[in-house]
Parts: C-alpha cells; structure tokens; sequence
C-alpha cells in the first residue's frame, strides 16, 4: 500500500510541476536551438558552445546578440 501511495504522490508531483514538459523542452532545445543560432549566423560551423557553469540571462544573451551582429555588419 505504500509503494503505490509513494508512486501517486511522485506521478502528483510530475504533473503538478510540469517536470514531462520541461524534459521535452529540454530535448528540443538540445536538437533545435544549434542549427537555429547557425541559421542565424550566430554561432558558426565549427564553434564549440560550451556550459561555462553560469546562467544565460536575458541581457547577457541581448549582449551577446548585439556583439556577434555588429560583427556581421561591420563587414559592410
């Protein structure tokens, strides 16, 4: 009887905190968001994107952006 009460609680939880949801987001993001920021022409064929161990926050990421597009556009 506890077993299957401990496994109600946990598929509660699961559910409750969308952690199916977010697996697959993470998934997506592993197989999608790479060729995306190729496509864009941020990030390049052969650069290595490498966890650094911080968090990307949004105005590090805008900075980011702005720093490789000015790049881009310098050429012109």
């Amino acid at each position: 009887m506890e077993t299957s009460s401990r496994e109600l609680q946990a598929a509660e939880y699961l559910e409750k905190h969308q952690i199916k949801e977010v697996v697959s987001y993470l998934t997506s993001a592993l197989l999608f968001f790479r060729p995306a920021l190729k496509t864009l022409g941020l990030c390049t064929e052969d650069e290595d994107l490498q966890d650094d161990g911080h968090k990307i926050t949004l105005d590090k990421f805008k900075e980011e952006v702005n720093k490789r597009m000015k790049e881009i556009w310098s050429a012109f």
